[in-house]
């Protein structure tokens, strides 16, 4: 089975489509980086899991990014821009083939539904999004962000997820929703939860 390097990082939790840029400085992962880069453009992939909050814990589901672009800066450390991919399974964790630690390229794929019921929700999702964005968003930056949107409502989901602004553990616990359905469901409760007196939200 294809293993796959793992890179813990303490704030970022990984959707599909999502871009994220990232700044390696540290030596192992500068290993990693040189590593990927002798593989075939194609090939160029490893796991992102959110970290913490105690020193070596990490979350058993984490995603698979694309890398996308990497620039080596006069320092040795590496500007990268990858994209989210499947999300995946962490477990049978390896640190001993490479200064990185590395894990089995275990998929766990969203449970698919109906697509006209995933299309309503999603509907159903951005509109309750766009009720709790005024105040918060450009009006005419938010409708251009969603129109430029992909048809699939997988995509769209991504983009609610990351846009909402919530905290890691909370965007951890709609990474982990089990269909893409409940996805939505996970993403109206947080805005129903956070426009309650108070704003207090719980995963």
């Amino acid at each position: 089975m294809t293993r796959l390097p793992l890179f813990p990082l303490p704030q970022t939790v990984v959707f599909p489509g999502l871009l994220i840029p990232l700044f390696i400085f540290e030596e192992r992962y500068r290993r990693m980086t040189q590593d990927l880069l002798a593989l075939p453009e194609g090939e160029r992939r490893f796991v992102i899991t959110l970290a913490g909050p105690e020193p070596g814990q990490m979350r058993s589901i984490g995603g698979i990014v694309e890398v996308m672009a990497v620039s080596e800066n006069p320092d040795g450390t590496f500007n990268m821009l990858t994209r989210g991919a499947e999300r995946c399974r962490v477990e049978d964790i390896n640190s001993r083939e490479h200064p990185y630690l590395s894990v089995p390229e275990k998929l766990y794929p969203l449970e698919r539904g109906d697509l006209a019921a995933e299309r309503i929700a999603a509907w159903d999702a951005m509109e309750a999004f766009r009720s709790f964005a005024q105040g918060r968003m450009d009006p005419k930056a938010l409708e251009q962000a969603i129109h430029s949107l992909p048809d699939d409502p997988l995509y769209q989901a991504s983009f609610l997820c990351v846009n909402l602004g919530a905290e890691a553990p909370l965007r951890q616990y709609l990474l982990e929703a089990p269909s893409l359905l409940e996805r939505f469901a996970r993403v109206q409760q947080f805005i129903r939860q956070f426009q309650q007196p108070g704003g207090s939200v719980s995963a």
